[in-house]
């Protein structure tokens, strides 16, 4: 799982959709942060070539680096980072991933927030996220 976290994120601050592809189901949603434009589902491998369109053409540029992954189940992740714009920290941010039986990315949702805030949204168990 660690790695399909880390090619998501590598491919996305390359803004390689087929990368992207790479990893995710045919049938997968991807709900990103709000940082670029409104709140969106991008379905499908055509929704993640839309939405690496989008993000080329945003007047923010914005990378992530990876503070960690943290495996929630056998089935279910999550990527601590920081989001930085001009390699500047921004905010940190958090993807929650949901894997296919092929191990693929099939369900994902990122969000510009800290892991307490994840924690007490109940997203990710207060046992992993405090690392207990």
């Amino acid at each position: 799982m660690e790695t399909i976290a880390r090619l998501f994120i590598d491919a996305f601050n390359r803004r390689d959709s087929e990368d992207l592809i790479g990893v995710s189901d045919p049938a997968i949603e991807w709900r990103p942060s709000s940082l670029v434009g409104t709140s969106r589902i991008y379905r499908g491998h055509d929704g993640l070539r839309r939405w690496v369109s989008e993000l080329e053409t945003a007047a923010v540029q914005h990378r992530a680096r990876v503070r960690e992954v943290r495996i929630l189940d056998e089935r279910r992740f999550a990527i601590l980072s920081d989001v930085l714009v001009d390699g500047e920290l921004l905010s940190p941010g958090a993807m929650l991933a949901i894997l296919s039986d092929d191990g693929k990315i099939t369900k994902a949702r990122g969000y510009l927030s800290d892991e307490q805030l994840l924690t007490q949204l109940e997203l990710v168990p207060g046992d992993i996220a405090s690392g207990h």
